[in-house]
């Protein structure tokens, strides 16, 4: 009985594969919980930006063009900006919208702001999930590959065995 290499290969590639998912989506877990910590814990007070300007941003024919407008807020030395609206398909619109005053959120402490104040735990859900089946998945392919060594290295001394007896 011969140990084939594509057992272990596959085994090697699913494991490496899961290591380097599992690292990224970690990463985002951390990110995620980052973020949100500082969103619901963040001093929001609100404030009016002025909407500056519009820009095309989808399309180059009459057909297909969509436009997005961005607002402004200065405060304390800084500028909060961001985009307001996105796929309007009349340009008419769009033009209307600059120099209209639009809500957001700053945290003058924290030099952060937001559009709303519901905020989301689904990313980390989801990251924290993926990395979980990642490694559950892991785990798996590594425990089966170590069973099947265990197996094969007790398969091959019975047969170096048998093999002396022979002699």
């Amino acid at each position: 009985m011969e140990k084939p290499k594509n057992h272990t290969i596959a085994h090697s590639f699913v494991m490496a594969l899961m290591i380097v998912l599992m690292g990224i989506f970690i990463n985002n877990l951390v990110f995620a919980a980052k973020d949100y910590y500082l969103n619901t814990h963040a001093n929001y007070e609100k404030v009016y930006a002025t909407i500056v300007r519009y820009e095309l941003t989808n399309g180059r024919y009459d057909y297909n063009k969509s436009y997005s407008t961005f607002y402004e807020y200065e405060a304390d030395e800084m500028v909060y900006s961001g985009i307001w609206q996105r796929l309007i398909y009349d340009e008419e619109d769009a033009k209307a919208q600059v120099g209209k005053k639009v809500p957001i959120y700053v945290d003058h402490t924290l030099k952060r702001h937001t559009q709303t104040l519901s905020f989301s735990s689904g990313a980390m859900w989801f990251a924290g999930t993926i990395s979980l089946v990642c490694f559950v998945v892991f785990i798996n392919s590594f425990i089966l590959e170590t069973i099947y060594i265990a197996k094969w290295v007790k398969y091959k001394k019975s047969e170096d065995k048998k093999q002396s007896e022979i002699r």
